[in-house]
């Protein structure tokens, strides 16, 4: 009984450590595998936990006088504050960015920045925005609107930076870029005289391609026309001469009847109302009017 009794004793002894090591109170220090865990004995550190599982190589833990500091092992995000850069067109732009990060060291973390994540955080940003600035500035405005490759490079230089304080940076990127606003009304006139330029130049290149055609169609028209003339011509003296040969064949036929019906249009042309006509009554004119004249 007194063995079990002791074995129960030591179990629940082991239990205990064990649950206490959970919250770091007990003699035991146990670390997850998302955490770094530090040990400081009076404010000095004596143990760093990188590493998921039982820490104690250094002894074990005191509880009244060792201190277990917990430092997040994830990858943390930090959106910076815009800031305001001149690229190299010499304009102004507003760079809203983000980074990602890590604690790498949490012993050179803590000996960096003692209020913590804060404090961490505005050293990050002022390093990564110095770089960001310096990496912009050398950029044209199409290569920092296509998101140039020159900023893929600012992750490796941020992290050589702030190597000492036990911090790497992951990735930094640019999440918007705009204008300041005393800048975009000189910029909008700007592309709006552009546009203007472009739109007159089309506009003239479409009134000389007008003028163009207006003067090939009228040549045309002419080339159409005077060909139709010169046809019509043909065709006209075709039918004239086709008309003087049918009237040479009749008027040879019946030569009297031919003369009669000529004679009789001139009358009907000659004579109208209040017509004088001062002809001697035998001249050639009035020979169908005599008795004698040949009848038909």
């Amino acid at each position: 009984m007194r063995l079990l009794f002791g074995l129960l004793v030591v179990g629940a002894a082991i239990v205990a450590m064990l649950w206490a090591s959970q919250i770091d109170r007990g003699p035991l220090v146990i670390n997850r595998a998302d955490e770094y865990r530090l040990v400081l004995r009076l404010g000095h550190p004596v143990a760093e936990l990188k590493e998921a599982g039982l820490g104690g190589m250094w002894g074990p833990r005191i509880p009244f006088l060792d201190t277990v500091l917990v430092f997040d092992k994830k990858i943390q995000y930090l959106s910076a504050a815009a800031t305001e850069v001149e690229i190299e067109s010499h304009d102004r732009v507003i760079i809203d960015y983000y980074v990602l990060w890590k604690i790498e060291s949490p012993l050179a973390f803590r000996s960096s920045f003692p209020a913590g994540i804060p404090a961490a955080q505005e050293r990050i940003q002022k390093t990564v925005g110095s770089l960001v600035g310096n990496a912009v500035g050398t950029l044209s405005m199409q290569a920092l609107l296509s998101r140039a490759g020159a900023l893929d490079a600012l992750s490796g230089r941020a992290t050589e930076e702030l190597a000492e304080d036990g911090v790497r940076v992951i990735d930094v990127r640019i999440n918007r870029t705009e204008l300041p606003i005393p800048s975009q009304k000189a910029t909008y006139d700007q592309m709006r005289e552009q546009r203007h330029a472009i739109a007159r130049e089309k506009r003239a290149r479409g009134e000389r391609e007008g003028r163009e055609i207006r003067a090939k169609a009228e040549r045309e028209a002419r080339a159409i026309l005077a060909g139709a003339n010169a046809a019509a011509q043909v065709t006209r003296g075709a039918g004239d001469a086709e008309a003087a040969r049918i009237y040479a064949a009749a008027y040879g036929k019946d030569p009297e009847f031919f003369a009669f019906t000529r004679s009789l249009e001139a009358y009907r042309k000659s004579f109208g109302e209040k017509t004088s006509l001062f002809i001697s009554p035998e001249h050639e004119f009035f020979r169908y009017f005599e008795s004698s004249a040949p009848r038909r």
